[in-house]
């Protein structure tokens, strides 16, 4: 039962003591006499909700005390070793402390305690009761708790308690293994997907540098067949070629030559000069016959770069990179 009451600078309250008897006791006066507030300080003290509204004008903080006998509540054994409560000399001693900015403290016999530990014990040592609120007698733990104080049995009880809390613990682990399972699989089905879509892609170690390079050829293949056509016939293709101009010098040569014999190194150079331009108007001209004008083509290759891009944006950054994860 609550014993004593001490509120401080709570509200309208400066400092105000109760004292409660066994049995019955009547808080009475007219209204606005206070009673209210009283009954306010008693649920912040129970663990509702603090707010700075509370702390009286003028005063840095708020508290409010209250002293329970416990002595012969058997019922409530097991409620307060479980948060580690022991009473002294059957007495529990509950305070919450309010500051003015909004901090708030709490304590159960002195050692500091949360606002929520306290609260579940304050419901266990008082039963607020006002017009169309919600009963004790609704929540369920307080329908076990008087059936466990009916039943007598606190080691049975204490007993029951850890065996709940043993099969909560297993069946969490169960839920972590089950988990941990579905994890697995999912795993595996990705990287299953992975490996058959990089296998089917058919990847080839510097592909994307090949078909950037044909890519750009198929694209300027006109552009490239106008060129070469032009070296082509500039080189070697014409009665005004280069080829043509540089055989009709040899005469000139051949005359100097006779004349000044020592001049053979000028003859080399010709002779350099001539063959040179000759393959060079033969390799122009056969590359020009490789080129081709193909959109089918170049848009095949442009879906493959896509392909190579799509892949390199879930598995990359490089080629290579997505080559080892479908290997593994």
């Amino acid at each position: 039962m609550l014993s004593e009451l001490r509120i401080r600078n709570f509200a309208l309250i400066d400092r105000l003591e109760v004292r409660l008897g066994p049995g019955l006791n009547v808080l009475s006066g007219e209204t606005g006499a206070g009673k209210s507030i009283i009954v306010g300080a008693l649920g912040l003290l129970l663990g509702e909700r603090a707010s700075a509204d509370v702390v009286r004008a003028g005063s840095e903080r708020a508290s409010v005390e209250g002293v329970f006998d416990v002595a012969g509540r058997s019922d409530l054994a097991a409620v307060l070793d479980e948060r580690g409560v022991d009473p002294e000399d059957g007495l529990v001693v509950l305070k919450r402390e309010v500051a003015v900015e909004g901090r708030n403290r709490a304590w159960i016999n002195g050692s500091p305690t949360s606002a929520t530990v306290l609260g579940e014990l304050g419901r266990s040592l008082v039963d607020l009761h006002g017009q169309h609120e919600h009963q004790t007698l609704l929540r369920r733990d307080e329908q076990r708790a008087i059936l466990d104080a009916y039943a007598g049995d606190a080691e049975l009880l204490c007993q029951v308690r850890e065996a709940h809390r043993t099969l909560a613990g297993v069946k969490r682990e169960r839920q972590e293994l089950e988990q941990r399972r579905r994890d697995a699989l999912q795993r595996a089905d990705f990287l299953r997907y992975q490996a058959e879509e990089i296998e089917a892609a058919t990847l080839q170690p510097g592909e994307e540098a090949a078909l950037e390079d044909e890519a750009r050829r198929l694209s300027h293949s006109e552009e490239l067949a106008a060129l070469s056509a032009g070296l082509h016939e500039t080189v070697s293709g014409s009665s005004a070629s280069l080829v043509d101009q540089l055989g009709r010098l040899r005469r000139s040569l051949d005359s100097l030559l006779r004349i000044d014999p020592n001049q053979q190194a000028l003859q080399e150079l010709y002779d350099t000069a001539y063959y040179a331009l000759q393959e060079l108007g033969d390799r122009v001209g056969s590359y020009g016959s490789t080129l081709e004008h193909d959109p089918a083509r170049l848009e095949g290759i442009r879906r493959r770069q896509d392909l190579l891009f799509r892949l390199r944006s879930k598995y990359g950054p490089t080629l290579e990179d997505v080559l080892a994860a479908g290997a593994t």
